[in-house]
């Protein structure tokens, strides 16, 4: 009876030390895991949706798609985002990726090192190093692009330059845009646009 009661109390003191080292552990792991999808979640870009998760950190493979108000499809992705130290109410972003298909057929690319989303003017700004690409056959460069998530346009900041269906091209200024709401959206340079021509062999 003795070496049972001995064994007995052995027991329950590892289990006071056992129990709570699990416990512990269990909540660790819980953590870890609920950090790692929240850093990967898909981003409505409706700050109130998100508010909590951007509170707490920054987010990681940031994504998002969806239809604009004249029914293109947009997608915007970002490596990394956060909301502004600077008390103003916008995303940061850093390695932005853009795309636009309309509903006509016209597919544009743009690439940037850094962006920021204002969410009030629905705003996406890109700059650093950005590239844009049609697929109407378009390989552009401008300091900065800005594209309305609504649909409305996309407009470069500063000159552009680059390759067009035609040969090398040089303006002062690029624009994405509508005539009107029911007309396909179509690339316009203007201030000195020079344009190197060059024709395919046949």
């Amino acid at each position: 009876m003795a070496i049972y009661d001995k064994i007995y109390f052995r027991v329950i003191n590892f289990l006071k030390i056992a129990l709570p080292v699990i416990g512990v552990g269990l909540i660790i792991a819980m953590f870890i895991l609920s950090r790692d999808q929240v850093s990967k979640a898909v981003l409505p870009f409706d700050k109130n949706k998100f508010e909590h998760e951007l509170a707490k950190q920054q987010i990681n493979q940031l994504y998002y798609s969806g239809q604009t108000d004249a029914g293109d499809e947009i997608a915007l992705s970002a490596q990394a985002a956060a909301e502004s130290l600077e008390g103003q109410d916008k995303l940061e972003m850093k390695s932005v990726s853009a795309t636009v298909k309309t509903k006509y057929g016209l597919e544009i690319n743009a690439t940037a090192l850094f962006g920021e989303y204002l969410y009030s003017e629905k705003l996406l700004k890109m700059s650093g190093s950005v590239l844009i690409s049609s697929s109407t056959g378009y390989q552009l460069s401008t300091p900065a692009l800005l594209v309305s998530t609504d649909g409305t346009y996309i407009r470069g900041v500063g000159p552009v330059e680059g390759f067009s269906p035609m040969g090398k091209i040089q303006a002062g200024k690029i624009e994405i845009k509508r005539e009107n709401a029911n007309a396909p959206m179509q690339l316009w340079f203007s201030e000195k646009v020079m344009i190197d021509y060059e024709p395919k062999d046949i």
